[in-house]
């Protein structure tokens, strides 16, 4: 298996164009699989904040990191 990774540009029509090199066969079969990260607004943004908030695993989580690291400022304070 050969593997090809392209990083595009989205165009405004949202239709992408593949290359493939010389190695590929034509009739031969092909996966292809897109990534891409949507695009979220403001507004969803903070809504998703927000219900993180109210989130047990979220809360418990982050209540874990500031225990970890509840010294840290302390100490570069006092070097």
């Amino acid at each position: 298996m050969e593997v090809v990774k392209q990083i595009v540009t989205v165009p405004p029509n949202r239709e992408l164009l593949i290359k493939l090199p010389e190695t590929a066969a034509p009739h031969q079969t092909a996966e292809v699989i897109v990534l891409f990260s949507p695009v979220s607004t403001n507004a969803e943004k903070l809504e998703l904040m927000q219900t993180a908030m109210s989130d047990p695993l979220f809360v418990a989580d982050l209540a874990e990191i500031n225990e970890d690291f509840k010294y840290a400022d302390f100490d570069e304070v006092n070097r």
